[in-house]
Order: structure tokens, then C-alpha cells, then sequence
């Protein structure tokens, strides 16, 4: 375990660093509640001068953030940009206008995702079960079950699957150009690491085999298996696939309540903390940095090593390898080298994941560019 202190040390040391730490160029996407929100205060908090750009469907609830982050660091640049990240092609225009802002030659340091919800529908929006639900995201703990109005979105892909992996591998396909841009650039796409499952291989998308567990654990395991195969192709990012515990947000739309488990809960400013941590620090190198750098202290890794944390051991169980599955606790999660992702592995299912991936945005947006 990576102590919440020694994360905090290591976030602190961001404003002394140089600029690609210091003032980095950041992209949010699912930040307007929750995990993200709290990632973007703390990167806020922590940095001399950011510039993020944070994308959100509510004007009028991007404004208030954009308010509260001038409140917290008035140095930084807050940006929103105005978007429905479960489709696809909405993805594509935010993207497109964040790089008219950012401007010819300059790059992004740090994506960070984290949108979402949980339904117990299907594709069609019906509920498969029924059950006394309470929101583990609501605030003030009302008790409500709710049937998803629309499931699918108008580009044919389930809206929970697309906003659990679709639209969040297309903001990395989108953005990895400008990414490869900067000195330590870092992917982080908080989901549900260490969860993954069985896949039907023949049937990625779930048009035939659609229901919550398939769904859940399509997104985990595409989540990693594609970040292994884009670590690979692009060794100067380092992709990070994070469990963050269990946190109250407001994902959830309906669902349970584990008051058995309510004692394990995780602040959520403490899973903030941990994902700056997670974009930030040495102990997750890119694959092209951990290989030619000799020092983990150097900052072209990251921000400096606390005593007695190390570099992570990546999915594959290499250190440094790139991509990394992430407890809440910030240690690497057991399951990349289990059996099942060791066999995902040798049947060559990265590189198929991926390739799937880019034909399902060939199909949905007509053309790959």
C-alpha cells in the first residue's frame, strides 16, 4: 500500500518541478461531479499554473466549476467545453476544439477520465431484475430505482459501454497525437482495474449477449487489454486503468446500497489525491522512459519517489511497462498476471480488442482519420 501521506508528499512537490508538472496541460473528461471533480481540485491545488480543459454536458455546472477552481488557484486556466461524451461523435468535436485551443505544436500532459454511470437495464432500456435500490452516489441517501430512459445511443452502441470504454478510448485516439507532444504525458481512465472478466470474443460490442455483468466486465477488460497493446505502440505515453475503491459518488443511477461495507469507504478527496498521484509520479513511467532513464528520481519519469515507494509493476507484471492496473491503494492489481489475462494475452486478444475498437469507429463515424 502506497500511504495517503506519502501521495500528498509526492503531490507537493508538483509546484517545485518542471513545467510539464508544475503547469501542465490537462484534459477532463467526466469531471463535473465526483472522482473527477476531486482530481481536477487537487491538480488545481497542487500545481503553480494548470491549464485544463473540462468537458461536461451543463453549461451552466461547467461555469460553476471553472468559478471554483479560480477560487482555488488563481493562476491556473480553466476551460470548459461543452459535450456529450457518450457519443462518439460529439467526442470527436470536443477534441477537435481543444486542439484549435491548445494550439499548433503544444501538447497535453495529462488526460484524465472518469465518466459514467450504472444501470441494471439492457440495450432497450428494460430492467432485467428488480430490487430495493438505494444510489451509493446520492448525498442524502434517498432511496429511488430507476429504469435508464434511453440505453442505446443514436450511433448504435450501448450509451454505458460507450461511456465506459468507446468514447474513452476515442478521447485517447484523438488526443494521443498531442500527448506524444510532451515530456511525461500520462492517460489515466479511473474504472474498475483488477475487475476484469470473461468476454465474448465474438461479440465485443454485446449485440447478442447484452446485460450488466457482460457489460461491467467488457469495459474492464477492453479497458486493459487495449492499454497494454497502446503502451506498446506508443511508448512515450504511459496508460494507467484505475480501481478507485469504494467512493459515494453519483454514478450511480440505480443500484445498491453495501451498508456492510460502508466502513471501507474511501474519501473522495482522498481518491483525488491518489489519481494527480497517479499522472504525476514516477512510480508509473511511460515504457520509452522507464527503459532509458537510469534514475527513478529523475523528473522526465515523473515527480520524485517518496522513500520507500518504487516504480510499479506494470499489467504484464514488468516493471514499468507502461500500462498499468491500479488498486485504490495505488499497488498493482493482481490480476494482470493471473490466468485469465495471461490467456487474453497469448490468444492475442490486445491487439484484437484494439483492432475491433477502430473498426467500431470506422463504422460509427464512416472514416478513421
Amino acid at each position: 500500500m502506497v500511504a495517503i501521506s506519502l501521495v500528498r508528499q509526492s503531490n507537493e512537490t508538483l509546484r517545485n518541478l518542471p513545467p510539464h508538472l508544475s503547469s501542465p496541460t490537462a484534459v477532463f473528461t467526466g469531471a463535473t461531479q465526483g472522482i473527477g471533480l476531486a482530481t481536477l481540485r487537487q491538480l488545481a491545488i497542487h500545481t503553480v499554473n494548470p491549464t485544463c480543459y473540462i468537458v461536461g454536458r451543463n453549461e451552466a455546472r461547467l461555469q460553476e466549476i471553472v468559478d471554483e477552481l479560480k477560487e482555488l488557484n488563481a493562476k491556473g486556466t480553466y476551460v470548459s467545453v461543452k459535450g456529450e461524451v457518450s457519443l462518439l461523435e460529439s467526442v470527436d468535436e470536443c477534441c477537435g476544439m481543444i486542439k484549435q485551443m491548445i494550439g499548433e505544436g503544444r501538447g497535453v500532459d495529462l488526460l484524465c477520465m472518469s465518466q459514467g454511470y450504472l444501470t441494471f437495464g439492457g440495450r432497450d432500456g428494460k430492467l432485467r431484475f428488480t430490487a430495493v435500490a438505494e444510489t451509493v452516489g446520492s448525498i442524502s441517501g434517498r432511496s429511488r430505482l430507476t429504469v435508464p430512459e434511453c440505453v442505446e445511443t443514436k450511433e448504435g452502441l450501448d450509451r454505458l459501454l460507450s461511456l465506459r470504454y468507446y468514447s474513452r478510448l476515442r478521447t485517447v485516439y484523438n488526443l494521443l497525437p498531442l500527448l506524444s507532444l510532451t515530456p511525461n504525458p500520462h492517460i489515466v481512465s479511473v474504472l474498475a482495474a483488477d475487475n476484469e472478466g470473461k468476454i465474448y470474443e465474438d461479440d465485443l460490442e454485446l449485440k447478442h449477449n447484452y446485460g450488466f455483468i457482460s457489460c461491467m466486465y467488457h469495459g474492464n477488460t477492453m479497458t486493459s487489454l487495449a492499454f497494454e497493446h497502446l503502451a506498446k505502440e506508443n511508448p512515450k505515453v504511459a496508460f494507467v486503468h484505475v480501481y478507485p475503491g469504494y467512493v459515494r459518488t453519483n454514478i450511480m443511477q440505480s443500484g445498491f446500497s453495501w451498508p456492510l461495507i460502508s466502513f471501507l469507504e474511501i474519501p473522495v478527496h482522498d481518491v483525488g489525491d491518489r489519481q494527480v498521484f497517479h499522472a504525476t509520479s514516477s512510480r508509473y513511467p511511460s515504457l520509452s522512459a522507464s527503459k532509458t532513464t537510469a534514475s527513478p528520481d529523475s523528473t522526465s519519469l515523473g515527480a520524485p519517489l517518496p522513500e520507500g515507494v518504487d516504480i510499479a509493476d506494470g499489467s504484464d507484471g514488468k516493471r514499468g511497462s507502461g500500462a498499468y492496473l491500479t488498486m485504490a491503494d495505488s499497488e498493482a492489481a493482481p490480476s494482470g498476471t493471473g490466468k485469465l489475462m495471461t490467456g487474453y494475452r497469448e490468444r492475442g486478444l490486445p491487439e484484437k480488442v484494439w483492432k475491433h475498437t477502430l473498426e467500431t469507429f470506422s463504422t460509427v463515424s464512416g472514416t478513421l482519420r
